[in-house]
């Protein structure tokens, strides 16, 4: 990605993300979570709150389920939030988010050319870009909607930057029915490069058991939360997860064309909040029916393969300014 408009994107935001350090939306099919929380961050409606957030994750080598290689990754993303109150109950906020991702996928002896191992062993690193804008809005009733959009771009390192950008609507409503429990429905839609147009849809769904449990929508996935403290909470979680990405022109069996990694990862978290500023949070691990589907610049199947569970930990850094 080595124009002057993909450096002119990238680089403000990835400056602003390693120098400030709330888990990003880097890739739309891998909503981690949307707030639909218009509560004011700073007490007043004055201005803009920030929160900036620094993330990483591991992934260790598990093997493709056909033996023909072994596939491992490591992602760091980095990013910025802006959000300020509208008037007495809408919240405005803008995501900025960089990252890099980098495939380590080793051929067996059995793999061949054109597979999905062999293709794989040639990625170079995945730098992928985000600005997203949210509006959410509650009622005197403690119903909340939510629309929002922006553009993307998740390209190889090399690819031409103008074929690695499409764009993302969200939009959703939560409704309030008891103290206790909310429940509403969202959508995401997302114009995937060279493959279909997706639509997923994503549960709105709230349930406080009591004053240390409760359940949870997020993402496209159910968070089970244990509250132990004002300062920790950690649970399990489990969601869909996908991440595409434009090649650049020297593949031989793939030129140009576009990759979709997909995953459900199933985790332990854990949310440290020693004040209001900053927040360390953690999961570890397995990522459960995995896929690398390997698609031509026309959007035709090269490959598709599926991977095996592997183990992977992530940490995410944030704090609020």
């Amino acid at each position: 990605m080595n124009s002057p408009a993909a450096i002119a994107l990238f680089a403000p935001l990835l400056i602003c993300g390693l120098a400030l350090g709330s888990e990003p939306i880097t890739d739309p099919d891998e909503v981690q979570e949307i707030v639909v929380d218009t509560k004011a961050t700073n007490g007043s409606n004055s201005g803009f709150v920030f929160e900036a957030n620094l993330h990483t994750t591991l992934a260790s080598d598990a093997d493709f389920d056909t033996d023909i290689g072994e596939f491992a990754y490591a992602e760091l993303r980095a990013g910025i939030n802006a959000s300020r109150e509208v008037g007495d109950s809408g919240m405005f906020s803008v995501d900025f988010n960089a990252g890099l991702i980098n495939y380590d996928i080793t051929p067996s002896a059995t793999s061949a050319a054109g597979d999905a191992a062999s293709i794989g062993a040639e990625f170079d690193d995945v730098t992928t870009l985000s600005l997203i804008g949210m509006y959410a809005n509650q009622t005197d009733e403690g119903h909340t909607w939510f629309i929002g959009g922006g553009v993307l771009s998740n390209g190889e390192n090399g690819a031409d930057f103008g074929d690695t950008v499409d764009g993302i609507f969200l939009g959703g409503y939560r409704h309030k029915l008891s103290d206790n429990l909310q429940v509403g429905l969202g959508i995401t839609v997302r114009s995937r490069l060279d493959d279909d147009v997706l639509v997923v849809p994503l549960p709105q769904v709230k349930y406080t058991v009591n004053k240390f449990w409760s359940i949870e929508s997020e993402g496209v996935g159910l968070r089970l939360n244990y509250k132990a403290s004002d300062d920790l909470n950690y649970g399990i979680i489990g969601q869909y997860a996908s991440t595409t990405f434009r090649l650049d022109d020297t593949h031989a069996a793939a030129p140009e064309g576009m990759v979709t990694h997909r995953r459900i990862p199933v985790a332990f978290y854990a949310r440290y909040a020693p004040n209001d500023t900053i927040e360390i949070s953690g999961r570890v691990g397995g990522m459960l029916s995995g896929e690398l589907e390997i698609l031509d610049t026309n959007g035709n199947d090269i490959t598709s393969q599926d991977i095996d569970t592997g183990i992977f930990g992530s940490i995410t850094v944030s704090f609020k300014f």
